[in-house]
């Protein structure tokens, strides 16, 4: 039987030596890469923060949340959450970790429908300072005396909302820990300055070192002595401190910088963390770890097992098991038809190939939108700003004004980060700025955090703004090809599935082929089929299930008409009163919320 089997609650954890903790650690790394190896999900991140999850659970009490909890009951609190399969498992979710992501079981990220132990449901970067600093002022306020704690990845840190957080974090007057994960990835390749600052501070153990040596030779000084020297040698050190670690961001914002330390040293981590209960200010823990430790694939392909499908192992000498074996490899579920995110990409290089003035732009997501083969092609053109959404649609705008045009691929869900630069700096200054957004409509396995169904109802209302959907490949390029040319801001949207295998205008009847190729020109649709019994206009890829639909319906003696309406804003408004002439029966279809979307746009039309 192994220490895996007899954890059931962190309480667990905590009877166990420390010794015996890096036997656990080797078991929850295996556990994680099996179900994710069956059922897809976050790997390489969360294989390195196996040993700072267990010193976590060891050295501090995070029981299951309740008001008026009492006093001593810790608080940790995840920034994006990805990572936090160990502390699910440690929390009482191990048993059924199998079917990690599947319905009814263990979700990818923290939610407290789903454990007590998650304070928040997340899944979005640089959260996690700001509630933490949240519930230490309503902690020292409800009188417990407790620890706060938050984990925070080089990735998250850079967002806007991360120094706002550290800012408030430098107010208070009482103990709270921030942990800074630092794997030197995040997702991908690092960005930005402050990741360069980060890699500054990671070679600066120098001075810690010199500056504990230099405590022990004072300390054995004479004690009227002793207090002049230390006084003249924290001045000589301060100022060396700030030679050889430039900037000193965190100290500067009232947070005590400490570290950085090896993250995957448990007997170092569990005494570290110990003497740090003590501290009794705002610390920042700089943790340095590595993505996918532990396993060797992941560890060499971190990017490529940030986020895998299911995957199997093949060869190895002991047997195929990464864990051991240096010589194993993976080979991933092969995906079918060709995605949406894969034709956007070639869309985009072929589009850049043919005006200069296009630039790609992502906020450190560049294999999930596709624009790390765009960058492969056209590595001058393209711009990855890390977590920094705010930023990236400002920036955008400016590179439009300055002449550019500026194509942002954004994941749905993210764009509402950033909808203060749309509305401002891009459509209020009538910029021609283009929003590409993937992952829109519902998105599976990847979470409530992660679905794009709300972004037509907070961009239909802004002015001038021009949003579409294209339903197939042809389409996605015509649309491209549109918002390129389109002197004001618009958005287009596309889910995370496959495109059609073949486009729309391929497979029409004869007589309406000029129709299903008709420019892509905002409010203007297409008709893919006609019918006499009832209409069913269609928003997006959901084209392709009207189509099927309609053809069901044929075989049953009901002939119905299936509009690709392509916009959303402005509407087709001659179709609309042509449909809504002929007095049949009419259907909206849209992968997205019925407030304010597609199908409310048309009713509010033709109220």
């Amino acid at each position: 039987m192994g220490i895996l089997e007899r954890i059931a609650s962190p309480a667990d954890v905590k009877k166990l030596s420390v010794d015996e903790l890096s036997t656990l650690a080797a078991e929850v790394r295996g556990l994680i890469f099996q179900a994710v190896s069956k059922n897809g999900g976050h790997l390489a991140s969360n294989l390195g923060v196996v040993e700072l999850t267990l010193a976590l659970h060891y050295v501090y009490d995070f029981g299951a949340f309740q008001l008026g909890a009492p006093t001593g009951q810790d608080r940790l609190l995840w920034d994006v959450g990805h990572q936090a399969y160990t502390h699910k498992i440690l929390t009482g979710r191990g048993a059924g970790f199998d079917r990690l992501r599947k319905k009814g079981s263990v979700s990818g990220f923290p939610d407290p429908r789903e454990s007590d132990f998650d304070l928040f449901a997340v899944g979005h970067a640089g959260t996690a300072i700001s509630t933490a600093v949240g519930m230490a002022r309503g902690d020292a306020d409800g009188g417990l005396k407790n620890h706060v704690v938050a984990v925070v990845g080089d990735a998250s840190i850079v967002n806007g909302l991360a120094m706002e957080g550290l800012n408030g974090a430098g107010t208070l007057k009482r103990q709270m820990l921030i942990i800074l994960n630092d794997n030197g990835m995040s997702i991908s390749k690092p960005q930005g300055a402050f990741s360069q600052y980060l890699e500054r501070v990671r070679v600066s153990t120098t001075y810690e070192e010199f500056k504990r040596f230099s405590e022990k030779v004072v300390h054995k000084l004479p004690t009227t002595l002793g207090h002049a020297v230390e006084s003249a040698w924290d001045a000589f050190c301060g100022g060396l401190k700030g030679a050889m670690w430039q900037g000193q961001v965190f100290e500067a914002l009232g947070v005590k910088y400490m570290g950085p330390i090896d993250g995957h040293d448990l007997p170092g981590l569990v005494n570290f963390l110990s003497e740090l209960k003590h501290v009794d200010r705002p610390v920042l823990l700089h943790v340095k770890t590595v993505k996918g430790h532990g396993c060797g694939i992941a560890k060499t392909e971190p990017t490529k097992f940030h986020s895998p499908a299911a995957f199997s192992v093949v060869g190895g000498a002991g047997g195929g098991d990464p864990l051991v074996d240096s010589d194993c490899r993976v080979e991933l579920s092969a995906g079918t038809g060709k995605s949406w995110t894969t034709a956007f990409a070639e869309a985009m290089i072929d589009l850049a190939k043919a005006d200069d003035r296009v630039r790609a732009l992502t906020a450190a997501m560049p294999d999930g939108t596709g624009l790390s083969k765009f960058e492969t092609a056209h590595p001058t053109k393209f711009i990855d700003t890390g977590i920094c959404e705010s930023h990236l649609i400002a920036m955008a705008a400016g590179m439009a004004k300055s002449g550019l045009r500026p194509f942002a691929a954004i994941y749905s869900t993210f764009v509402q980060r950033a909808f203060d630069q749309v509305w401002q700096e891009v459509v209020l200054n009538q910029q021609p700025v283009a929003l590409c957004m993937d992952r829109a409509g519902f998105v599976g396995d990847d979470g409530a955090v992660h679905h794009g169904f709300c972004d037509q109802a907070f961009l239909r209302p802004l002015p001038g703004i021009v949003l579409g959907a294209p339903s197939d490949e042809a389409e996605l390029r015509r649309a491209l090809r549109m918002q390129l040319k389109l002197e004001t801001a618009s958005a287009i949207r596309y889910p995370r599935d496959n495109v059609p295998p073949l486009p729309f205008e391929d497979i029409v009847s004869a007589g309406l082929r000029d129709q299903a190729t008709t420019p892509w020109e905002p409010g203007v649709s297409r008709v893919l089929r006609n019918g006499k019994d009832a209409t069913i206009i269609a928003y997006g890829s959901l084209a392709q299930n009207a189509l099927a639909a309609a053809d069901e319906l044929s075989r049953d003696g009901t002939e119905v008409e299936v509009i690709d309406a392509r916009f959303c804003k402005p509407l087709d408004v001659e179709m609309l009163v042509r449909v809504m002439r002929e007095g049949h029966a009419v259907l909206t279809v849209e992968d997205h919320s019925l407030v304010n979307g597609f199908g409310a746009a048309v009713a509010e039309h033709c109220v």
